[in-house]
């Protein structure tokens, strides 16, 4: 039967209405569990999976395999069906289907596989990189700057660039990413690539040796321009391999060739790697990425929040960005929680969602939210004097003293500019206001009673008796 044009797209915007909640749960449920179950596991049975729709309460994953299917059903599936329940806060079956349809990437994909032999039989040398790890969308702050340089240097061909380069970080940091950005750039000014993980770099050499097919190995990885190799801490104690990215890096090195590593941690310590070959990755340069800062943290949340139709308030995402302390996956996967917490319960952002969003464990070390008015009656009270006092033109050492302690709060509880706080503060003028908070710095130093009044904001203990006692002796 002939299907008419508008038939089509009525079907075509069907299926888009249901995959979208689908993708989102779904994403949502990954972030959750890849903090709950070893990473090589999650790599294996769940990065590459991805929802393709929502029936009621009956979500539909599509997997690569039918063994893929029968793994999570019998190793995963009470995990997966309680993960979804907590964030749609209703009962949620699951079936898992093997399908190439709607092949959208979830968000934890990764942008190739390295175990694949997709480039080894490009004659070429050339890996296909997932497209969204540019250098253009990499969030660049002080805890990646230098390993964002030395990547972009080296993809671009700059007369500066060390080789080799050697990128060093934990889980989530975005070595991936830097690494995927390099290859995209380097491929499209005409270079030869191949990006590979040291297991699948292991099991081709060995293969070669074992086939005795070594000098087809050799050509392959000794003609590229650049050769990248991820995870490298997978070679310690595995000697032959070892010999052979020796030999194959003297060989690129000789030729004009470069050659980029990630690791999660720096060449030093990889003990069980053969000196000679530690010595040639300290040669280059090791640049790290370690966990980003709040600035960065807020930068990476914003540019996620400007991908959806309805952005999230700036409060609820510098509450995620101060309570995540661990890597950029996580960030993502909170964000990924919240999204799903809006869309499936139908309530607005706020922070008791957020707070859902962290998860239950983050849920026990978050002290109740700080606000503008708890802030004025603490730093008021611990000086013994009113909130009205505290606001007015009143020049009390008390009184300073206080307003020192609440500017001070304001600025580094809740990120109010200098300007917003001289309104809260009696209209006072932003010269006062930076003053104020300079003089409280200092106090922290100085000070004793001004710093145990801080400390014990931040560690959110009760403050009646401290707040009595001291009233008592002014």
């Amino acid at each position: 039967m002939k299907v008419s044009p508008s038939t089509l797209l009525i079907i075509y915007l069907s299926e888009a209405r249901l995959s979208e909640p689908a993708n989102r749960l779904w994403d949502a449920a990954l972030g959750r569990i890849q903090l709950q179950i070893p990473r090589p596991t999650f790599d294996t049975w769940l990065r590459n999976t991805h929802a393709l729709r929502l029936e009621g309460n009956h979500l539909v994953v599509s997997v690569p395999s039918t063994f893929t299917a029968q793994w999570l059903e019998d190793r995963l599936q009470k995990l997966i069906l309680k993960t979804l329940s907590s964030i749609s806060s209703q009962e949620i079956t699951v079936a898992f289907v093997v399908g190439t349809e709607n092949p959208r990437r979830n968000s934890f994909s990764e942008p190739v596989n390295p175990n694949a032999p997709s480039s080894i039989n490009n004659p070429l040398g050339v890996t296909a990189f997932y497209p969204e790890y540019t250098f253009k969308n990499f969030i660049v702050g002080p805890s990646n700057q230098l390993a964002y340089a030395a990547a972009y240097a080296l993809a671009s061909g700059s007369p500066s660039a060390y080789n080799p380069l050697f990128l060093y970080g934990g889980v989530g940091l975005g070595k991936t990413h830097l690494m995927n950005a390099i290859g995209q750039l380097a491929t499209s000014m005409g270079k030869r690539v191949i990006y590979v993980s040291a297991e699948q770099f292991t099991n081709e050499y060995l293969r070669a040796i074992k086939e005795r097919k070594t000098d087809g190995f050799r050509d392959r990885y000794r003609s590229v321009d650049l050769l990248m190799v991820d995870d490298i801490q997978f070679l310690n104690g595995k000697e032959a391999t070892q010999d052979g990215l020796f030999h194959t890096f003297n060989e690129l090195h000789r030729s004009g060739g470069k050659l980029v590593m990630s690791s999660d941690r720096p060449a030093g310590e990889l003990r069980l790697l053969e000196a000679r070959l530690r010595s040639r990755f300290e040669a280059g340069l090791q640049a790290d990425l370690s966990a980003p800062e709040f600035e960065t943290k807020l930068a990476i949340l914003n540019a996620l929040t400007e991908k959806i139709s309805n952005p999230i308030a700036r409060e609820y995402l510098e509450f995620i960005a101060t309570h995540v302390h661990d890597n950029v996956r996580t960030l993502q996967g909170v964000h990924n929680r919240l999204l799903a917490f809006i869309e499936f319960t139908g309530q607005e952002p706020s922070y008791e969602l957020a707070k859902m969003a962290l998860g239950p464990s983050a849920l026990k070390e978050i002290p109740p939210i700080l606000d503008q008015g708890m802030i004025l009656d603490f730093s008021s009270k611990a000086y013994g004097i009113s909130v009205k006092a505290l606001i007015s033109p009143q020049r009390t050492k008390e009184a300073s003293k206080a307003r020192q302690l609440a500017a001070y709060l304001l600025k580094s509880k809740l990120r109010f500019s200098p300007d917003q706080i001289g309104q809260i503060l009696g209209k006072r003028d932003r010269t006062t206001i930076t003053y104020a908070i300079g003089q409280a710095k200092e106090a922290l130093i100085t000070d004793p009673q001004f710093k145990e009044f801080v400390l014990s904001l931040e560690k959110n203990k009760q403050h009646s008796g401290l707040f009595n006692k001291n009233i008592e002796s002014a």
